[in-house]
C-alpha cells in the first residue's frame, strides 16, 4: 500500500506539474500504441545489452591477440649473443612491451564493462520488463471492470425496453377488453389486473436501469480521470526511467572508454620516444666497442716443389675451425681482451670464483685421502701397501694441481688488479700453504670415525685441471693439432658401435660411490686419466661430446668398446675406447 501510495504520488506530481504533457492526458484513448512503445524499448534495451556484450568480446579478443602477438615477435636470446644491445633491438623491445600495457587497459576496460555496465543493463531490462507486466495486467484488470460496468449498464437497459413493451402490450390488450361489450366483468378485472402488473415491473426494471446508468457515468468518469490516466502515467514513469538509466548507462560506458585512451595514447607516446632514442652512430659504435681488430693475413709466400709448406698455411678444408672452434678461442684468450671493460672486470670475478671453488674441492679431496691413508695406518689389515703408496701419489697429484690452480688464481687476480687501476696483489709462494693444510688435516682427524669418499672424484679435479689448462692456452692446443693432425678428422678410426642404450652394459654402470665397513677392505684408488685422440660427436643421449687434446677421467671400462668418461661434475657419458689413449 506504501508503495502504490508513492506511485500515485509521483503520478499526481507530474500531473500537477503539467497535465497537458502526461500520456493520461493525451495517449488516454491510445492504449495499443503506449504497448507498442513500450514494448519496442524493451527490444531496444535488450539489444543495447546484446551490443555490451558483444564489445567486451571483441575487447577480449582484442587483448587475446595482442598478447599472442607479442610473444610471437618476441626476441629470444637462448644463443646468447649481444644483439639486444644495440638501439634498434631495445625499441623494438619497449614497443613489444607496450603492447602488453595497451592490451592491459583493454583488458581493464573489458572488465569494466562488464562489472558496470552490461549487468546493470540486464537488471534494468529485467526490471522494466516485470514493472511493464505488472501494469499491463492492471490495465487488462481495468478494461475488463470497464466491459463489465458496460455490459451490465446494456443488460438494464435490454431489460427496461423489453418491460415496456410488455407493459405497452397488456395497456393495449386491456383497453381492448373494456371497449368490448361482450367481455364479463371477470375478464376485465383479469385484464386490468395484468395490466397494473406489467406497468409495476416495467417501473422496476425504469428504476434499475437509471441506477446503473448513474453507476456506470460515475465508473467512467473515475476510468477515464483518474484509474486509467494513473495507468498511463505509471506506465510513462517507467519508460522514462528506463530511458534515462539506459542513457547513463550508455553514457558512463562512453566515459570508461574515454579513460582508458589516456593510458593506451601514454603507452602510443613511449614507443614514439623509444624510436627517437633509435642511433645508427651509437650502434655501430656498440658494434666496434664488442670487437677487437684482428690482424691481416699475411702474404703469400713462393713455395718450391717438394718443399714443406709453413705451419700457418693449410689447404685442407678439414683443418679450418669452425664457428663454433673460433667462438670457443675466442673465449678462451686469458685476459679477455675481447671484451668491453666492465663485461671483461665480470668475467675476471667470474674465473676467480670459479678458480676458489676448485682449490676447495681439491683441498677437501685430499682431506678425503689423507683421512683413508689415516685409517690404512691404524688399521692395516684394511689396505695393502699399493693401496697405501697409490693414495700419497694421488695426495702428491692433487698438491700439484693446488699449486697451478694458485699461480693461476694469482694472474687473474693482477688481471682485475690492473683493469681497476689497483697496485697487484702481493705474490704468494706457491705451494706455501699447502704443506701445512695437509699437516693440519692429518692431525685433526686423528680424534673421530674416518668418513669414506670417493677417491675417483679426486682424479675427475684434475681432469678438470687439464681440461682447463687446454681451453686457456689456445696456441698450444693449436700446435699440438697442427702437429699431429688429431682432431682434423682424417683418418679416424670408426668408433664402435653403439651398445643398446636397455641393454645392462649401456644403461646400469655401478655407482664409483661407496662405503667400507669396518671389517671390510675398501678398494684401491682408481686414477684413470686418459686423452682424448680424435673428436667425436655424441649420437645418443647417453654419450658424451669429445674433442682432441683434452683429458677426461675414466669412470668405468666395462670391456665392450665403449667407456664411461667425465669431464666435470656435469658432463659424463659413454666414449669410444679407441678415441682414447689412458694415461701414464
Amino acid at each position: 500500500r506504501i508503495q502504490i501510495l508513492f506511485e500515485l504520488a509521483d503520478v499526481i506530481r507530474i500531473i500537477m506539474a503539467d497535465p497537458k504533457h502526461t500520456w493520461g492526458y493525451t495517449l488516454w484513448d491510445k492504449y495499443d500504441r503506449v504497448l507498442e512503445h513500450t514494448e519496442t524499448g524493451l527490444e531496444f534495451t535488450n539489444k543495447c545489452s546484446h551490443f555490451i556484450r558483444d564489445r567486451i568480446k571483441v575487447e577480449h579478443d582484442y587483448v587475446k591477440s595482442l598478447r599472442n602477438l607479442k610473444k610471437k615477435y618476441k626476441l629470444k636470446n637462448s644463443d646468447g649473443s649481444d644483439f639486444d644491445i644495440f638501439t634498434t633491438v631495445k625499441s623494438y623491445s619497449v614497443i613489444l612491451d607496450q603492447l602488453e600495457l595497451i592490451a592491459r587497459e583493454h583488458e581493464i576496460f573489458a572488465e569494466r564493462l562488464e562489472d558496470d555496465i552490461f549487468t546493470k543493463i540486464r537488471h534494468l531490462y529485467k526490471e522494466v520488463t516485470n514493472n511493464r507486466k505488472n501494469l499491463c495486467n492492471t490495465g487488462n484488470q481495468l478494461k475488463q471492470t470497464y466491459q463489465q460496468q458496460q455490459d451490465q449498464l446494456e443488460k438494464a437497459r435490454q431489460k427496461y425496453e423489453k418491460m415496456a413493451r410488455e407493459s405497452e402490450a397488456a395497456n393495449i390488450a386491456f383497453q381492448k377488453v373494456n371497449d368490448d361489450m361482450n367481455v364479463s366483468r371477470a375478464q376485465l378485472e383479469k385484464s386490468r389486473a395484468t395490466k397494473e402488473q406489467r406497468l409495476d415491473i416495467m417501473d422496476k426494471a425504469k428504476g434499475d436501469y437509471i441506477i446503473q446508468i448513474e453507476k456506470t457515468n460515475n465508473f467512467q468518469h473515475d476510468y477515464y480521470l483518474e484509474t486509467w490516466p494513473s495507468l498511463l502515467n505509471q506506465m510513462q514513469k517507467v519508460e522514462e526511467n528506463r530511458v534515462d538509466e539506459l542513457g547513463s548507462l550508455l553514457k558512463q560506458k562512453c566515459v570508461l572508454h574515454k579513460n582508458t585512451l589516456p593510458q593506451v595514447e601514454q603507452c602510443i607516446d613511449n614507443m614514439i620516444a623509444t624510436c627517437e632514442n633509435i642511433s645508427s652512430t651509437q650502434d655501430s659504435d656498440l658494434l666496434m666497442e664488442e670487437r677487437t681488430m684482428a690482424n691481416y693475413p699475411p702474404d703469400h709466400e713462393f713455395i718450391e716443389f717438394g718443399a714443406k709448406p709453413p705451419s700457418n698455411f693449410s689447404t685442407n678444408p678439414s683443418m679450418r675451425k669452425t664457428k663454433k672452434d673460433r667462438k670457443k678461442t675466442k673465449m678462451n684468450k686469458e685476459d679477455m681482451d675481447h671484451l668491453p671493460p666492465e663485461k671483461r672486470k665480470k668475467a675476471f670475478k667470474e674465473k676467480i670464483k670459479e678458480i676458489e671453488n676448485k682449490i676447495q674441492i681439491e683441498l677437501k679431496a685430499r682431506q678425503g685421502l689423507e683421512d683413508i691413508l689415516e685409517l690404512y695406518s691404524k688399521k692395516p689389515e684394511l689396505g695393502s701397501a699399493t693401496a697405501m703408496e697409490e693414495s700419497r701419489q694421488q695426495i702428491d697429484s692433487i698438491t700439484k694441481t693446488l699449486e697451478k690452480y694458485q699461480e693461476e688464481l694469482y694472474k687473474f687476480q693482477c688481471y682485475l688488479a690492473a683493469l681497476d687501476n689497483k697496485p697487484a696483489p702481493e705474490k704468494p709462494h706457491i705451494g706455501s700453504h699447502l704443506d701445512t693444510l695437509s699437516v693440519a688435516s692429518s692431525t685433526s682427524h686423528l680424534s673421530h670415525q674416518p668418513e669414506y669418499i670417493n677417491v675417483s672424484q679426486v682424479s675427475s679435479n684434475n681432469s678438470q685441471v687439464d681440461e682447463t689448462e687446454t681451453e686457456t692456452n689456445p696456441a698450444t692446443t693449436n700446435n699440438e693439432d697442427s702437429g699431429s693432425g688429431q682432431g682434423s678428422g682424417a683418418d679416424l678410426p670408426p668408433p664402435y658401435s653403439a651398445p643398446d642404450p636397455m641393454s645392462p652394459i649401456a644403461g646400469e654402470f655401478q655407482d664409483s660411490f661407496y662405503e667400507v665397513p669396518d671389517n671390510a677392505v675398501p678398494p684401491p684408488p682408481n686414477d684413470n686419466v686418459c686423452s682424448v685422440l680424435y673428436d667425436y660427436a655424441a649420437q645418443h643421449s647417453d654419450e658424451l661430446d669429445i674433442f682432441a687434446g683434452e683429458t677426461l677421467f675414466v669412470v668405468e671400462d666395462n670391456g665392450t668398446g665403449w667407456v664411461k668418461a667425465r669431464r666435470n661434475e656435469n658432463e659424463e657419458g659413454l666414449v669410444p675406447g679407441n678415441y682414447i689413449e689412458m694415461c701414464s
